[in-house]
């Protein structure tokens, strides 16, 4: 696990600016930096050592030969078969790290390298003498990898804050990301907050070249997911599949020269890695962790001790103590991310991180189970709205005004309301859009009511291939449509963003072993019906935890891992919050309505909540305006003057 960068082409940049970008990038990889530099190309390392903690695993990392070259992130479980393979051809290696079969691998079956790779990974590999870069990124996004393409060449890093140091690079702000960034509260990808900066998409890869002088480059997908759920599969059948690629899974990504953990945070997902991972290392005993959090709705210590108690692991509770998060230490985090990003949870993830880097170099984590296997309430909930559907439309009409006359409309009934009008209309994509955003149409209208963009709803839009059989009920389809947006769209521009950020900043290296690609596979041919019983989404799952796990945590509902952030907040921040979001030189104001976003800021300041809007809504709503704060300012403090003015339809508001 590390942080990469560089840059290929014709370009004005030298050695002042590769230090720079490892500069940037040191939490990262604190153990060992490393730069190369030909004349048309660098590549840049800083190391984390889990693999071969040698010199041998620095990097910039060649072949036998000093032709090709690769810098890596990540890790490739399936490297020991992949080094045996090319021995038999003849290559041979100077030592252990698992990065190091890359070179070897470009210089066999070039580009053909990328379906070989089992793994989380981001990397550059570069042949010098062709003078040609190869950038990939794993299947799911795990790593993360930003480019900016300039008139005479590319670069890169594994974190935008390692590009914003270059010269040349367009950082704009772009109207649409900005747009989508309030309606989802990330960034969704190829677009970054910066017109000139672009994410390559996950199962993607980038080819650039020098051809007479003259730069080239292509992306392109080398890997596409098919949902072709199975509706003839047995529900046993289905949980002992489950159990046996849950524990291969684990089993492959255990190998460490360093002290690996599991984040144990009383989950289902979480529970099933851990006590995979004890079997797995038995006779040894497991570290696991887990974080307490002071407000009980938020709080799984007894669920992780009662696991921890079970499976016979060496059980730690971290404290995550009120009234901590401090003005600086929250706008640091947001700064951290580079880019407008307000999943809270990243308060959550980064202070167990913190709390775990005690102790441990690697954790084990559960995310990524509740995408491919139905675990949000999304799945009920088009239950629900199904079934209300059927219901004789006069009827509802009759029952919502009465809601109305006693004075009984909640911001839950209105969710409810928006989300079946949107399941009436018949339009899939506007359905689950209603599903993943935070706020709807009015509401982003409002805040942002002169940029010239395309709707939301186009990042709903189904894009892989889906082969369901003609009589499949609309329910199916939907279930279907749903699961490639949480793993297309929200888990890699959200989860695994917010993850990695925020466990790399303490120099933490996650491993998700849920996000193997046979399991996921398996997990998103399941039919509705094995996604979801009452009100309990992960049926598969639940079930596999059922034969594994106490009861108890088997069966209890599914629990965000977030922050309560209105309580986590130390005293003084509310007025810091205020006296910067509505002071008249905010640089927000360039962008959102100060009449629409004012009484937002001050509903949450008093303490109070506003008309059919939650409590989660409230802070998520706020974090939202302070992380673009953060970024608008980090530009203006930087004295990075954008190429040109926002994007706006008619005449500037201000509010």
């Amino acid at each position: 696990m590390c942080g990469i960068a560089g840059w290929f082409g014709t370009l004005p940049f030298g050695g002042e600016h590769a230090g720079e970008m490892v500069g940037r990038m040191r939490h990262r990889g604190p153990d060992a930096k490393g730069v190369r530099r030909w004349e048309h190309a660098a590549l840049v390392h800083a190391r984390l050592s889990i693999i071969d903690l040698t010199t041998t695993g620095e990097q910039p990392l060649s072949d036998e030969t000093n032709r090709m070259w690769t810098v890596f992130n990540g890790e490739i479980y399936n490297h020991h078969e992949l080094r045996s393979d090319l021995e038999g051809r003849g290559h041979s290696f100077r030592g252990r790290a698992d990065s190091e079969v890359l070179p070897h691998l470009y210089e066999e079956w070039g580009r053909d390298l990328l379906p070989r790779l089992r793994g989380m990974f981001a990397f550059a590999t570069y042949d010098s003498r062709d003078q040609r870069l190869l950038l990939g990124r794993d299947r799911f996004g795990i790593k993360p990898l930003f480019y900016a393409v300039l008139p005479d060449g590319i670069a890169f890093a594994s974190e935008l804050r390692a590009l914003l140091c270059l010269p040349g690079i367009d950082l704009s702000i772009d109207a649409q990301a900005l747009f989508d960034f309030t309606a989802l509260t990330y960034v969704p990808a190829p677009q970054t907050i910066y017109r000139g900066i672009r994410v390559l998409e996950p199962g993607c890869a980038l080819e650039a070249e020098m051809t007479g002088g003259r730069f080239r480059h292509r992306v392109f997908r080398y890997h596409d997911w098919v949902l072709q759920p199975d509706s003839s599969l047995p529900l046993g059948s289905a949980v002992d599949h489950a159990d046996r690629l849950v524990s291969r899974a684990v089993r492959s990504q255990l190998e460490s020269d360093v002290p690996i953990g599991s984040l144990l945070s009383g989950g289902i997902d979480s529970s099933l890695v851990s006590a995979a991972a004890q079997e797995a290392i038995a006779p040894d005993t497991l570290h696991t962790f887990n974080v307490r959090f002071p407000d009980a709705a938020y709080d799984e210590t007894w669920a992780a001790r009662m696991v921890a108690d079970t499976i016979g692991s060496a059980h730690e509770t971290l404290e995550f103590e009120a009234g901590t998060g401090t003005w600086d230490e929250v706008c640091a985090l947001l700064a951290h991310a580079g880019q407008p990003f307000a999943d809270t949870s990243m308060f959550a993830v980064n202070a167990v991180s913190r709390l775990m880097r005690r102790h441990v170099k690697v954790a084990l984590s559960g995310d990524g189970g509740d995408e491919a296997f139905a675990g949000y309430d999304l799945y009920w909930q088009l239950n629900r709205l199904s079934r209300l559907s059927s219901v004789p439309r006069p009827l509802l009409i009759v029952a919502r005004g009465g809601l109305r006359a006693a004075g009984l409309v909640s911001s839950r009934y209105t969710r409810w309301a928006g989300r079946l009008r949107d399941f009436e209309s018949g339009d899939e994509a506007e359905i689950i859009g209603s599903l993943f955003r935070w706020i709807r149409d009015e509401e982003l209208r409002r805040l942002l009511p002169d940029l010239a963009v395309e709707p939301v709803v186009r990042h709903f839009e189904k894009r892989w291939e889906h082969i369901l059989p003609p009589q499949a009920s609309r329910l199916e389809r939907l279930s279907a449509h749903a699961t490639e947006i949480n793993v297309r769209l929200l888990l890699p521009d959200d989860f695994l963003f917010k993850v990695d950020m925020a466990s790399m900043r303490e120099s933490l290296e996650v491993r998700v072993p849920m996000l193997d690609e046979e399991l996921v596979d398996f997990g998103m041919s399941l039919p509705h019906r094995l996604k979801v019983r009452n009100h309990d989404g992960k049926l598969v799952l639940r079930e596999l935890a059922a034969r594994k796990l106490p009861d108890a945590v088997a069966r209890k509902p599914k629990w965000g891992f977030g922050v309560p952030v209105d309580t986590w907040l130390s005293p003084g921040f509310r007025d810091s919050l205020r006296a910067t979001l509505l002071a008249a030189d905010t640089p927000i104001a360039a962008y959102y309505d100060r009449c629409a976003y004012g009484p937002i800021v001050e509903a949450f300041c008093e303490g109070r909540q506003l008309p059919a809007i939650s409590r989660q809504g409230l802070y998520q709503r706020v974090t939202m305006l302070l992380s673009t704060h953060v970024t608008l300012a980090a530009l203006r403090e930087n004295r990075i003057v954008p190429a040109s003015e926002p994007e706006v339809a008619g005449s500037s508001h201000r509010g």
